[in-house]
């Protein structure tokens, strides 16, 4: 905790304000709940700072993301330090030893202000909010009084379906992709066939796990799936946010998910390891302080990769075509 600097009015609802050290960051770079960065520190100024957050800040530091001309991005996550250890040398920056650190995203903070009355100051310091999902009320409905966690369930259920289809067809494609490269003379009735051999050994991969043929086919699926279980593990583990929505009997007896497996699958869903070209959605999901929300933008994500992959092998078949 502290005191706030003259100017800034604590919003009761927002929270206290906190000083945060700030390491400018791109955009592509931003870090989603649970996911980890690892940083070498050359420069004096980055060292100062990197003390700083470790001595006063309890070791956490916050990635300012830099978005020209405008600035750094207001929403920020909010990163421990991890691990970090000391390697001398000289580093060419006029210093002589260089800090190598982990960061962990740990959650968010909305940018107040920045801190710019010290010119002597080397390093970016701020004030910021903590930022957190708005289902912590009691009652847990949603604005339309719709349940959270039934309404947060349903569209888990609807994104793994989604994601099943995807992994379905990635594999497809790599498969395909496979095809060619053996034989580019391949007839469409030939490639027809190898992928609907190729559907048929998948459905028994689950009776036959020592089958090579059947793990070379599933290999993409297989991937993906363990990228996403690794991304949603992580972003349970670093779930520091309290939730007063607690699970009925009845939810326990239908096996719903809990308020906190929700919003774990509303990170890890956006894991850069699943999808490409997803920067515009991960850096949506950090402003969203809504959990049912942040899953309909995951949804919304997933389908319109799930309808690029199928134009792409559309587009194979139609050329395919004699």
């Amino acid at each position: 905790m502290f005191d706030a600097p003259a100017g800034l009015v604590e919003d009761k609802e927002s929270g206290p304000f906190r000083e945060i050290c700030i390491l400018p960051f791109p955009l592509d770079d931003a870090l989603l709940q649970g996911e980890t960065k690892e940083l070498c520190l050359y420069e004096e100024r980055f060292h100062k700072l990197f003390e700083k957050a470790i001595n006063e800040h309890g070791g956490v530091v916050a990635m300012g993301l830099l978005a020209p001309p405008s600035g750094i991005l207001q929403s920020m996550p909010l990163c421990e330090i991890e691990s970090f250890q000391k390697m001398e040398g000289n580093t060419g920056f006029g210093t002589n030893y260089s800090i190598l650190a982990t960061i962990r995203s740990v959650g968010r903070g909305n940018l107040m202000s920045i801190d710019e009355e010290d010119e002597n100051k080397e390093f970016l310091t701020g004030w910021c909010t903590e930022m957190s999902d708005d289902e912590s009320q009691s009652d847990g409905k949603t604005a339309s009084g719709r349940d959270i966690m039934k309404l947060g369930n349903e569209l888990a259920d609807k994104l793994e379906h989604v994601f099943s289809s995807i992994i379905i067809l990635e594999t497809r494609l790599e498969q395909q992709e496979e095809y060619v490269e053996i034989d580019e003379e391949v007839s469409e009735a030939t490639l027809r066939r190898m992928l609907l051999e190729a559907e048929l050994e998948d459905d028994d991969d689950e009776d036959d796990e020592d089958d090579d043929d059947d793990d070379d086919a599933s290999f993409s699926g297989d991937g993906m799936r363990a990228a996403f279980e690794h991304a949603l593990k992580q972003a349970r583990a670093s779930d520091y946010q309290g939730y007063r929505i607690s699970m009925s009997q009845s939810d326990k007896d239908n096996n719903l998910r809990s308020v906190q497996e929700l919003s774990a699958l509303s990170w890890a869903y956006f894991s850069p390891e699943l999808f490409e070209d997803n920067l515009s959605f991960r850096l949506r999901a950090i402003e969203v302080t809504d959990l049912i929300d942040r899953l309909k933008l995951a949804l919304v994500m997933s389908m319109k990769h799930r309808s690029k992959l199928k134009e792409v092998l559309k587009s194979r078949d139609s050329n395919d075509d004699p």
